[in-house]
Formats: C-alpha cells, structure tokens, sequence
C-alpha cells in the first residue's frame, strides 16, 4: 500500500511539471492555464518555477498575474466541490483548500476512511 501511495505522488508530481505554461504572451491563455491546474487540484505555482517550466522563459507580472486571476477561480470551484466525495472516489488531495474552508481536508480523509473500512 505504501508503494501505491509512493507511485501516486511521483505520476502526480510528473503530471504537474509536465504541464507547461502557455507560449502565447495572451493573458486569456494564462488565466485558462491557472484555471485549469487549479481545476485538477494542483498547487500554486511560483512566477520562477513557471520560468522553469518555460524552459526559462521570462513570464511577464501582466502574465503571472492572469496565471493567478485563473488559479484563484478555479480554487474556489475546485473547493466547491464535496471533499468526502473526493476522498470516496480516491482522487489526490493537495491541500489547497485548506485556507478556504478548513474541515476540506478532514471531510477528505473521512471519504478516503469509509472506502477502507469497506473492503
């Protein structure tokens, strides 16, 4: 089980930087990218990590500011959702909605206990 969980978090953290930043200087298209990775649960990015991720293009404040207008969107619909339920289906679980409501994570681990405790 260990290992699962271990295989879990690398696939997770592969699929996160493997996501790259838009190369279009639209900031519709950073809005949608910051939308979209909070959408999937993903943590916040720093404007110097979106650089790494770029291939160490520059990300301009207009740009990284759209990432951010999206990413804060998307948070709130992402957090929205029914932590328990997140945790029945067994989806990954981030914490980035731990400042916005704080019983998230623990209706979280609650949906991932009631699956355990019916197999």
């Amino acid at each position: 089980m260990k290992f699962l969980t271990i295989s879990a978090a690398v696939l997770l953290l592969a699929a996160c930087s493997s996501t790259p930043p838009p190369t279009s200087n639209v900031e519709s298209d950073w809005q949608a990218f910051g939308y979209d990775r909070a959408m999937k649960g993903w943590i916040v990015q720093s404007e110097t990590k979106l650089v790494k991720l770029s291939d160490g293009k520059a990300v301009s404040e207009e740009n990284y500011q759209a990432y951010l207008d999206g990413y804060t969107k998307g948070q709130e619909e992402y957090c929205d959702q029914s932590a328990y339920m997140l945790g029945v289906v067994g989806k990954q679980y981030n914490g980035i909605c731990d400042r916005i409501d704080p019983f998230f994570r623990q209706d979280y681990v609650n949906g991932m206990h009631s699956t355990a405790g019916g197999m």
